[in-house]
């Protein structure tokens, strides 16, 4: 068994990786203020000269438009879940139950905005036990990558070498001044590290050693879900290339409030009108006061003008700003109908071909998380001593199927691949929409226990019963002879 790192070397470790952790913070951070529609005043382009923290700036916060976070949503609106199998079993795997115990058909939807918004988020497995009843099991936490930060050798792409997970937190110095410091967790294949820094941690002098707790899980127990690599390891969020666009479509929204603000109105003018004589400062004001619609201002001077500036037409703009968020909606694979408010009256063909590309986007961010999901269930089984599911490399992520689709258009397929293609018909059940695992099993054990037969037998038998009391009743309100005796 491998030693426990010595505190020097963690230390040592710590202050290396450190500014790369403190990079990844930052950037997570900016991406997640467009992920969240939160993004700051300052990104839009205010001339210069105008006085800030008046009117100008109350426009430019009502110009905020969250577009990133629909793109967002849309993708992971399509992304859940059902359970993880081995190829040809009908069951989940046994790991699976720590998916249920770490409350993950929940998390997960947070996992994923993380990754889509901010390009990458973890889960640390660490052994642990039950806050309820106390049994050992394995805990699952999520993390974003404004915490937390994982680095990768050549020679092991799969594991990490080690972890950083960071808390921002104050404290007095022995001056009883206040420091900003980081309260920080390094994780590595043997155990978890606690130390403390003052500032950003960039000397030695800087850290304290706390302690440490081992984990043995003979890796460094994070697994990082990247939302889109490159051979070169570097994720990419979700929408980090569709910011300059949103900056636009800010920038088109924010100068049409100026327009409605100020240049919507005609605006008539009046040149070389002359004071009448004898008229007084005050008699003057007055007069002007007094005017109201329906009156007419003459001038006996022929250097008067009367004028009219028109409004400016807003038409442009806002064609602009459509032609924006089709650009947008191109580039995203975001259905136009999400953006642009299209008519909801849609068939489902239609909407199936409106939303193919979001699907698309969809299944490649998915394949991503499939492997991840899998790397996750077998570190479990690691820690769990289920020697077969840790060799498990074969298992499947099962995805519930979220495409617009109608009942009727699945039945039609479901029952054509059952009677032409000869499906079985048991294999079918997972493919209706709307139904989940409980309904499959359910359905399952009435087709084993042909309980369904026995269901229709008896409403056949009901509706006969049925029939046959009808004719009786019809029979004797005509006056017709019933059968009695024997041979009734």
């Amino acid at each position: 068994m491998a030693r426990v790192m010595p505190p020097k070397s963690v230390v040592e470790m710590a202050v290396t990786y450190m500014p790369a952790w403190l990079r990844q913070r930052a950037k997570a951070k900016r991406l997640d203020v467009w992920a969240r529609g939160e993004q700051e005043r300052d990104e839009l382009y205010i001339p210069p000269g105008v006085e800030r923290g008046g009117e100008y700036d109350d426009i430019a916060e009502r110009a905020r438009s969250p577009w990133m976070y629909l793109v967002i949503t849309s993708v992971l609106q399509t992304m859940f879940v059902e359970g993880v199998r081995m190829p040809g079993s009908s069951d989940n795997l046994q790991s699976w139950a720590a998916w249920q115990q770490n409350d993950f058909d929940e998390k997960q939807v947070g996992l994923y905005r993380s990754m889509l918004g901010q390009g990458v988020a973890y889960v640390e497995a660490l052994p642990g036990k039950d806050s309820f009843t106390g049994d050992a099991r394995v805990i699952w936490t999520p993390r974003s990558a404004v915490s937390m930060a994982a680095f990768f050798q050549d020679d092991d792409p799969e594991w990490p070498t080690l972890a950083i997970h960071g808390v921002e937190q104050r404290s007095l110095n022995a001056f009883n001044m206040v420091e900003d410091g980081f309260a920080i967790r390094l994780i590595d294949d043997q155990a978890v590290h606690y130390l403390a820094c003052r500032g950003e941690g960039l000397e030695a002098a800087d850290w304290t050693y706390l302690e440490y707790r081992e984990h043995n899980a003979g890796v460094c127990p994070v697994i990082e879900y990247p939302c889109m690599t490159d051979l070169d390891g570097r994720a990419m969020s979700e929408i980090e290339p569709l910011i300059p666009l949103a900056r636009r479509i800010d920038q088109n929204v924010f100068d049409r409030l100026i327009v409605q603000r100020y240049g919507a109105w005609k605006v008539r003018y009046i040149t070389g009108l002359v004071r009448p004589q004898g008229m007084t400062e005050q008699q003057y004001q007055a007069a002007i006061a007094q005017m109201k619609i329906g009156d007419f201002l003459v001038s006996p001077s022929t250097d008067t003008k009367f004028g009219q500036l028109d409004e400016m037409d807003l038409k442009k703009l806002l064609e602009a700003g459509d032609s924006d968020l089709r650009t947008l909606s191109a580039i995203s694979q975001t259905p136009p109908h999400h953006m642009l408010g299209l008519s909801s009256n849609l068939q489902a063909e239609s909407l199936a071909a409106a939303e193919a590309g979001l699907q698309r986007r969809s299944f490649d961010r998915r394949v991503v998380v499939d492997t991840r999901h899998e790397r996750l269930m077998r570190l479990t089984a690691k820690y769990e001593g289920n020697r077969e599911e840790m060799r498990a490399f074969d298992m499947q992520v099962r995805w519930k199927d979220m495409e617009s689709r109608s009942l009727s258009q699945a039945a039609d397929a479901l029952g054509k691949l059952a009677t032409q293609v000869g499906v079985p018909t048991e294999m079918l059940f997972e493919k209706i929409p709307g139904w989940t695992d409980s309904d499959v099993h359910r359905a399952m054990q009435l087709v084993e226990s042909q309980a369904v037969d026995k269901l229709l037998a008896e409403l056949a038998t009901i509706a006969q019963q049925n029939g046959a009391t009808g004719t009786q009743m019809a029979q004797q309100g005509t006056g017709q002879p019933q059968p009695t005796g024997a041979a009734a």
